[in-house]
């Protein structure tokens, strides 16, 4: 499929000096004060803006993406995994509780999230509103803005609010408003701005999904609100978006495919950064950042252990992640045989005999069982695997365009969320309006169960089988006060094995043992891991900053 995407063009500026024998005039460069005047000026500023979505959000900051490391692995329905003990240790760190504030995916997500929010402040302290243009653009950035000050918000709960350009001095503190009061923030931004944006035009329009419209800012407010414990608001922006008529639930034999490259601008998604490949950019180091690069290695298996490559994967793995059993068990008994639950995981069953594998192509079930073609081969197993083989963001070919690294965008909203935080507020306000919807996306998954009643726990329940490692969990399970399920995480780690391989049996039987390699604390504990800590590399220069009690 062909991608549409914003073009990144930078402007050239000139930060002048302050000394005569230094003010030499340079050919072929445009002062910040002639600059930022038309209207092509204000596009290219956005477009840096979407420049920094695409390298500090969605792109390389260290050998991952770091947003989905740091909001997925903490919560109670995945595991880090890896080669060993102490692989990928830097994802481990927090789907244990076991981080300081030196965290490597904590600092980049935290760093990216302010490296787009200066891009807006450039734009919006330098971009006049005097034509509709200018309008439109400074609205794209104040939500972008507003989206960054938001994630900040829910992950760090009372950040610095960053809204104009701060000299090198400053040293800001938390905002004085409070966690409640900087939602209420990104909300209202976020309303403001939907007055200048455009809407996606249809569901058909790929061009709406990459860029920030009404219907994202509409679902960033709703969505805020509901954090905040507005329900009635929170309603109220929600149905805009599903009243929009503008995106739309793929089919069930389309479900899978919202996870990889087929599925990027569909009419499921409201906004996805957009990572496409710019020709224009020849130097190796830029392109890759420019791009999801060791995405497809790091949410992936460990190939190298396996017997031969199974053929829908694209891409040899690092085994970043795996489905916690527990998890996978209450799905399994949820959903059934559903086309969402294969398309999620894998029973080890269906992992042996269902799959293909590149070296057991043709053969029949029975002679699976016995082939050394298929199957764990490498004796010390699959470690943080439970049983079960996640499989839903695993890269298909189609996602690895480069043989190392590839092009799927970053989805920031998808319909299917709109419609599940919707049926929350109407829940919690007494509302049967939302049991449609809610209904609507367990008919979608083919799942086994489907609702009769609207409560809050066949929302979370459904919402925690829909949204599976989309970056969602771990919030809801904080503003619920749901965290029992992930008090033990850092104990008892599992890891798979194949007896075929390693106790010489006949057929293939797949096992699973348990070891405790953490020494020292590990797991949630309330009222200290509820937000990460900020940056040793943020409190270290500003001494104004209050640190969360994770970082204590």
């Amino acid at each position: 499929m062909k991608k549409i995407f914003i073009p990144f063009v930078a402007a050239a500026m000139l930060f002048g000096g302050c000394e005569d024998r230094l003010d030499i005039e340079q050919k072929g460069v445009i002062s910040t004060d002639m600059f930022y005047q038309t209207d092509d000026d204000a596009q290219n500023a956005l477009n840096n803006v979407y420049q920094s979505f695409a390298l500090n959000v969605a792109g390389n900051r260290g050998i991952y993406v770091a947003l989905p490391v740091l909001f997925n692995e903490p919560g109670d329905d995945m595991l880090a995994a890896g080669q060993t003990y102490g692989d990928n240790d830097f994802g481990a760190e927090i789907n244990e509780f076991r981080y300081t504030s030196d965290n490597e995916v904590i600092k980049n997500t935290y760093w990216g999230l302010y490296g787009v929010i200066y891009e807006c402040n450039n734009l919006l302290d330098r971009v006049s509103d005097d034509t509709p243009v200018k309008k439109r653009v400074r609205a794209e950035a104040r939500a972008a803005r507003a989206w960054c000050h938001f994630i900040l918000t829910i992950g760090w709960d009372c950040p610095v609010l960053v809204d104009h350009i701060l000299p090198g001095n400053a040293k800001p503190t938390n905002y004085e408003g409070g966690h409640d009061g900087l939602l209420d923030w990104c909300a209202n931004e976020a309303l403001e701005a939907a007055v200048d944006l455009e809407e996606c035009a249809s569901p058909s329009d790929k061009v709406g999904r990459s860029k920030l419209t009404k219907g994202f800012a509409y679902t960033l407010a709703g969505k805020a609100l509901l954090f905040k414990g507005d329900y009635a608001g929170a309603k109220t922006q929600l149905k805009k978006v599903i009243d929009s008529n503008k995106y739309e639930l793929v089919p069930a034999n389309r479900w899978a495919n919202l996870f990889h490259a087929s599925g990027d601008l569909c009419e499921e998604m409201i906004f996805q950064i957009n990572v496409i490949e710019n020709p224009n950019v020849s130097d190796w180091s830029n392109k890759i950042q420019r791009t999801s690069w060791m995405w497809i290695q790091f949410w992936n298996w460990r190939t190298d252990k396996l017997a031969s490559k199974p053929s829908f994967i694209g891409a040899d793995g690092w085994g970043g992640h795996s489905i916690r059993a527990d998890f996978a068990e209450k799905m399994l008994a949820n959903d059934g045989d559903s086309p969402r639950r294969k398309a999620t995981f894998m029973t080890g069953d269906e992992w042996l005999y269902e799959m293909e594998w590149n070296g057991a192509a043709g053969l029949s079930r029975a002679e699976k069982e016995t082939s050394d073609r298929i199957g764990i081969a490498d004796i010390t197993g699959l470690y943080g695997f439970g049983g079960y083989f996640a499989h839903k963001i695993v890269p298909w070919p189609e996602d690895n365009e480069k043989g190392w690294y590839g092009f799927k965008n970053l989805t920031i909203f998808r319909y299917a969320e709109v419609l599940l935080m919707y049926a929350e507020a109407c829940a919690q306000t007494g509302d049967n309006d939302g049991l449609k919807y809610l209904q609507a996306i367990q008919n979608r998954a083919g799942s086994a169960h489907v609702s009769t009643a609207l409560t809050m726990d066949e929302v979370k329940n459904e919402k925690m089988f829909e949204m599976w490692i989309e970056g969602v969990r771990f919030s809801d399970m904080v503003r619920w006060g749901d965290t029992d399920g992930i008090v033990n995480n850092g104990k008892n780690i599992p890891t798979t094995y194949d007896a075929f391989f390693t106790k010489g049996e006949s057929k293939h039987r797949l096992y699973v043992e348990f070891s405790n390699p953490n020494r020292g604390e590990t797991g949630f504990k309330k009222g200290k891991h509820e937000y990460f800590p900020f940056p040793l590399a943020e409190t270290s220069i500003n001494p104004n900053i209050k640190q969360n009690p994770s970082g204590l």
